[in-house]
């Protein structure tokens, strides 16, 4: 079949973690374990219903890992639920729900949060969160390590270290960072449907995650969103006045992102990070000579 994802139908919800993992192919069983599909309990929400007309319920799933991600879409004709027991997994899931209604329960709370096809949930996937779905449901879901989170954000914050990251649980998807976070879905799901995708190649697989990450951690309110308002409202970081202080010196030659890193004191990614974030555009003096003199009708040297 052409593309990345395993794609399964089943008549009893009960056998969709079984059936995903028989079918998946070896080089992602490579990557996974099957404690982490045993830790999802899916069942009939009505099973006086599902006695009665068996024939009625349908499960379709599609799944595909790229790099650090796992991303899937799963449809539901009928009513079902679903819950999360050990092993626990170590990540955060993000679902973009298409059709229907979803409710979804926290470990400790107890309250249940309701959700429709404008809304999207964000929750740790540890033991203990139970969720609802209704009949003609369907839903995305992705999972993010918790480790890149907390590596994006000990970046955002400057090296600060994190400990843990706790999301408001539900977002709006048609607006502002969840309707971007929902076209990147989107973006991903048409993507690995062809074999001939740019996302096999491991530079743009990790630029993908890293783009995610931010859009996850700047755009969706967490414990830690107080702190970046304030540390993005003051001063830029150090090493950032110290990489414009070497560019504005170095204005008439071109420099590589490692020399800048280099005089910044900080490695390439974290660089470019922190221009992303304290001045939003990674634009250095090069870059501003070269616009002024393709305006004044000049040229310069290219960048190394």
């Amino acid at each position: 079949m052409p593309g990345f994802f395993t794609k399964i139908e089943v008549d009893d919800p009960r056998l969709v973690t079984q059936s995903i993992w028989e079918n998946l192919p070896p080089s992602e069983k490579v990557l996974l374990t099957e404690r982490e599909f045993s830790s999802q309990e899916w069942a009939p929400l009505d099973q006086r219903r599902f006695r009665i007309e068996p024939e009625s319920y349908r499960t379709e799933v599609s799944i595909a890992n790229l790099g650090a991600l796992r991303l899937s879409r799963s449809v539901h004709s009928q009513a079902t639920r679903y819950a999360t027991q050990l092993p626990a997994v170590d990540g955060f899931g993000i679902s973009i729900i298409e059709r229907g209604a979803s409710r979804l329960v926290l470990p400790g709370t107890g309250e249940p949060v309701t959700a429709n096809a404008t809304m999207g949930y964000i929750f740790s996937l540890e033991v203990g969160v139970r969720a609802t779905q209704s009949d003609l449901h369907s839903r995305v879901l992705l999972r993010l390590p918790t480790g890149l989170l907390r590596q994006k954000l000990e970046a955002l914050l400057d090296g600060q270290k994190v400990e843990s990251i706790a999301f408001h649980p539900i977002f709006d998807q048609t607006r502002s960072a969840g309707a971007t976070i929902r076209r990147m879905f989107d973006f991903l799901f048409a993507e690995l449907e062809h074999s001939d995708t740019l996302l096999t190649n491991e530079i743009a697989i990790r630029s993908f995650e890293d783009n995610l990450a931010l859009c996850v951690l700047l755009g969706l309110p967490h414990n830690y969103t107080e702190r970046l308002g304030r540390q993005r409202a003051a001063a830029a970081p150090g090493n950032v006045k110290r990489a414009e202080a070497f560019m504005r010196a170095n204005a008439g030659t071109p420099l590589t992102i490692a020399e800048i890193a280099e005089a910044a004191g900080c490695t390439c990614a974290r660089c470019k990070l922190r221009f992303t974030v304290s001045v939003a555009s990674p634009r250095c003096g090069y870059c501003s000579r070269r616009d002024r003199n393709r305006r004044e009708g000049r040229c310069c040297a290219p960048a190394r």
